[in-house]
C-alpha cells in the first residue's frame, strides 16, 4: 500500500509547486502552506498539547523549519503535510520535554477547544463518532497505547499513507500497519465489551 486511498494527485502537484516556490525564497508560497496545511498542523499540535497558545508556536515553528529547509534541500517526503506533520511531532514533543511530561491526548468533552482546529469535510474519523457513543469512542481511544492511537489519528483523520506516519513515527512501515491493526482491533473489542456490559 503505497499511497492512502484519499491522497489526491492534484495535492501532491500543488506541493510540488509549493516547494520549489519555496526554495526559490518565495515568501507568498509560505502564506500558501499555512492556508494549506496550518490547520492540520494546528489540530494536530492542540489535540496533544491541549494549549491554542502552545498549538500556534508549533505552527510557527514548522513554518520556519520548513522555510529554513527549502532554501538548502527540498523535504523527501510523499507529502508536504506529512513533513509538516513530522516537524511538528518533534516541536510537541520538545514542548513536553520542556515541561517535564510525556505524550498525550487531550479530551476535549465539550467540543470546544478542538472546534477552531476542525476540518471543514468530514473524515472517516468524524463518521465513526457520529455513528457511535462519543463517549464509548473516547474511552475506547483513551485504553489505545499512545503510539497506535497516533498511528490511527494521522491514518485515518489525516488521511495520510503508512510510508507517511512512519517518517512521522520514525519507526519501519510494518511497525505501522502492525499499530494500526491493533488500534483497530482494540478499538472493536473495547467497543464489543462495551456493548455487551449494557445488555
Amino acid at each position: 500500500m503505497s499511497a492512502h486511498p484519499l491522497r489526491d494527485d492534484a495535492q501532491t502537484r500543488a506541493d510540488a509547486d509549493l516547494l520549489a516556490r519555496l526554495a526559490d525564497g518565495d515568501q507568498r508560497a509560505l502564506r500558501q502552506v499555512l492556508q494549506m496545511h496550518g490547520q492540520a498542523v494546528y489540530a494536530y499540535a492542540l489535540r496533544r498539547l491541549g494549549s491554542p497558545d502552545d498549538a500556534q508556536d508549533v505552527v510557527n515553528d514548522t513554518l520556519l523549519a520548513l522555510w529554513r529547509q527549502a532554501g538548502r534541500s527540498l523535504p523527501k517526503t510523499p507529502s508536504l503535510r506529512a513533513w509538516l506533520l513530522g516537524i511538528a511531532r518533534h516541536k510537541i514533543v520538545d514542548i513536553l520535554r520542556s515541561r517535564s511530561q510525556t505524550w498525550r491526548e487531550v479530551s476535549d468533552d465539550d467540543g470546544m477547544l478542538l472546534s477552531v482546529a476542525a476540518d471543514p469535510d468530514p473524515t472517516p474519523l468524524d463518521r465513526l463518532c457520529a455513528e457511535c457513543d462519543e463517549t464509548r469512542l473516547a474511552a475506547a481511544l483513551d485504553a489505545l497505547p499512545e503510539v497506535q492511537r497516533e498511528a490511527l489519528y494521522l491514518f485515518t483523520y489525516e488521511g495520510l499513507s503508512l510510508a507517511e506516519i512512519a517518517a512521522i513515527q520514525q519507526v519501519p512501515l510494518a511497525t505501522v500497519g502492525t499499530r494500526l491493526h491493533l488500534a483497530r482491533q482494540r478499538l472493536r473489542q473495547h467497543l464489543a465489551s462495551e456493548t455487551a456490559s449494557v445488555r
